[in-house]
């Protein structure tokens, strides 16, 4: 596809960087026979984490996903069956912990190579945080599918630091649906252990995070910023247009981040992106940082702004209402169909290194 610029050069540089952590990735340490499907294991040991098992998960689909939802943790609960049920499409859920515009990026970079006739419509769950710098994920790095999508001078720089990653257990205490739904992890289990979602919140609005919430700060010329831009466009060269979705949070946690200058955060972001649809990208915005936008349930949060499954259920049903157009994707070509003229590439932004805000974790502000 032409997206960054000389993978078989990229390939070769990984190869001599760190081919045996590769095979690390490709090869993860599953406790089933051969034969069990990815999602039924109850053991998934690798330095790529969810990035690497939510591809193998993709690769055992069976079928592109026509429809895919990005996101950080917030976006984990939406479901794909909610879209297949109203579109008839095949759906999947690509969002990660902690996860950043780069790994939209090279999702789609990923998924556009394995089916090059069948570009996804795209559900993105973003909050203002998504657009700051923060370390970017082992498994962009370490898994060859990602990887590619990414300049080498970046790959270089960021392979060291990826190599030290410890090997983990990705579900010791989580479990997945074969189409990358998340259905239990610590939320649950707290849950389960008796844990009120008033203790949760009270938990939630800490004093660093209300700090946090109210330090002003707003993203700069971040590497987030150009994969997110650069990801929209990569999207509109092939006739997708996607749905950015402000997320929302328990209306307790909205006032308290709002009392202490939250609202500086969430005005930016608005202006942000009326810029660049002004600069050509094409998307529609439903923002619903707020759960009376979409009918929301304050009962169904685990803490301030991590959403239950149902109340996420709700929230994509008024998505396909309010935004019914970004769920329409170009039929496959049939045989009798006219060659496509090749779209002009849209390439990974060149590699500068960018300070990173490594103190929170980007989920807790999520």
């Amino acid at each position: 596809m032409g997206i960054g610029g000389g993978r078989l050069v990229r390939r070769a540089a990984l190869a001599v960087l760190g081919a045996a952590c590769l095979l690390g990735v490709a090869a993860p340490v599953a406790a089933g026979d051969d034969a069990t499907p990815t999602w039924q294991l109850t053991s998934y040991r690798t330095r790529g984490w969810d990035r690497s098992f939510k591809c193998d998960l993709a690769q055992e689909f069976g079928v592109a996903p026509r429809v895919v939802v990005y996101g950080g943790s917030r976006g984990m609960r939406m479901d794909p069956s909610t879209i297949r049920n109203r579109t008839g499409l095949p759906a999947f859920n690509f969002a990660f912990h902690n996860g950043h515009p780069e790994d939209a990026w090279a999702v789609t970079d990923w998924l556009l190579d394995t089916y090059p006739d069948q570009p996804p419509a795209v559900v993105w769950c973003i909050q203002a945080t998504t657009l700051a710098d923060i370390p970017i994920a082992p498994g962009l790095i370490l898994d060859e599918r990602l990887s590619q999508a990414f300049p080498t001078a970046l790959i270089e720089a960021e392979m060291p630091s990826a190599k030290k990653e410890p090997l983990r257990n990705l579900l010791s205490g989580r479990r997945y649906r074969r189409d990358g739904l998340l259905l239990h992890n610590a939320y649950d289990r707290r849950r389960a252990q008796g844990q009120t979602l008033k203790r949760a919140l009270d938990i939630y609005l800490q004093p660093k995070m209300l700090a946090k919430a109210g330090n002003r700060k707003l993203p700069g010329n971040t590497r987030a910023k150009q994969y997110f831009a650069r990801t929209i466009r990569l999207l509109n060269s092939r006739g997708i247009k996607p749905l950015i979705v402000i997320m929302p949070y328990h209306p307790r946690a909205l006032k308290a981040f709002r009392s202490v200058g939250w609202g500086v955060k969430e005005r930016w972001l608005r202006t942000y992106l009326s810029g660049l649809q002004k600069k050509g990208c094409t998307f529609r915005i439903v923002n619903c940082v707020s759960i009376r936008s979409f009918g929301g349930n304050p009962a169904g949060f685990y803490d301030g702004s991590h959403l239950t499954v149902e109340n996420s259920r709700r929230l994509l049903r008024y998505c396909m209402t309010k935004a019914p157009g970004c769920f329409r994707v170009p039929p496959p070509p049939t045989p009798s169909d006219p060659p496509i003229p090749e779209e002009p590439s849209v390439t990974a932004p060149q590699y500068t290194p960018v300070p990173e805000i490594s103190d929170t974790p980007g989920d807790l502000l999520e």
